[in-house]
């Protein structure tokens, strides 16, 4: 077999992206301050049995926003993202690991949800060309399990600080790097036939980065917290960020997780 089919089987793996996402964060790392702290990092996530390997985690030079990075290589293809609305609003809000130690006492250790930059476009529905329809939608098993493995790590992470004497803040965000095109599918819930079940009526446009929003978890809350079942399901919903390859750059260098004390924070779930 000759070079370019063994490369041809190379490129067919998601490994090179993965690499090159590190290479160029480490070589770039002078203009944004973000470092690659981890790659293929083993996790067990002890709630729920599961494990599995994160591609790479990302750290900013504060030492204060945790990325934990799944990288998806796909080859000429777009990610459509649908928003049922014909006013294509950017969002700011979104989800968050949050782990505050002040002099050796747990603040908060959990989900909780605040106002984030940068802003997107925000969805619940994706569109992947090709994809069974039959099975279970490949974003959100890869959305699931970043979630699970992101609570794994922040709870490794909090063996290692709870009892410090210092104060320490940890914010994680799960987000997924892809080659695929992200494009954004605007339209009215008016223009949808529903003898057909089709869109009579949209419009398309490209995004570096989107923020996929849904109900991505079935644990139960484990705290005395919302009594209305449309409640529960508001406190399930997670946010994991899904940016276009060429774009990961850009989008750490302008995350800002919120600068409010934690209180003002809503909390979504936790121990």
């Amino acid at each position: 077999m000759n070079d370019v089919k063994l490369q041809d089987f190379v490129n067919s793996s998601g490994f090179p992206l993965q690499i090159g996402i590190q290479n160029h964060i480490e070589k770039t790392s002078a203009d944004h301050g973000w470092k690659v702290l981890l790659k293929e990092f083993p996790w067990r996530n002890l709630e729920t049995g599961n494990d599995g390997f994160v591609d790479l985690v990302l750290r900013n030079q504060y030492d204060t926003l945790t990325v934990i990075l799944e990288c998806k290589r796909v080859r000429d293809t777009n990610w459509i993202f649908l928003e049922p609305s014909t006013k294509s609003a950017e969002r700011r809000h979104g989800t968050f690991w949050l782990t505050c130690v002040e002099n050796e006492n747990t603040k908060d250790f959990g989900w909780y949800d605040a106002a984030l930059d940068p802003t997107s476009s925000e969805s619940e529905f994706c569109v992947v060309p090709g994809q069974d329809p039959k099975s279970k939608p490949m974003l959100e098993r890869t959305a699931a399990e970043l979630l699970e493995a992101t609570e794994a790590i922040a709870f490794e992470e909090y063996q290692l600080h709870k009892n410090d004497k210092t104060n320490l803040r940890f914010f994680y965000f799960p987000v997924i790097a892809t080659t695929a095109e992200l494009q954004i599918c605007t339209f009215s819930p008016d223009d949808i036939s529903i003898e057909r079940g089709e869109l009579q009526k949209s419009k398309f446009r490209k995004a570096p980065f989107v923020r996929l929003r849904k109900s991505l978890t079935t644990k139960q809350q484990s705290y005395s917290g919302p009594k209305d079942i449309r409640e529960i399901a508001r406190d399930k919903e997670r946010t994991v960020f899904v940016v276009n390859s060429a774009n990961l750059v850009y989008f750490i260098q302008n995350l800002e997780a919120p600068g409010s004390p934690a209180t003002t924070y809503r909390r979504l779930s936790g121990p």
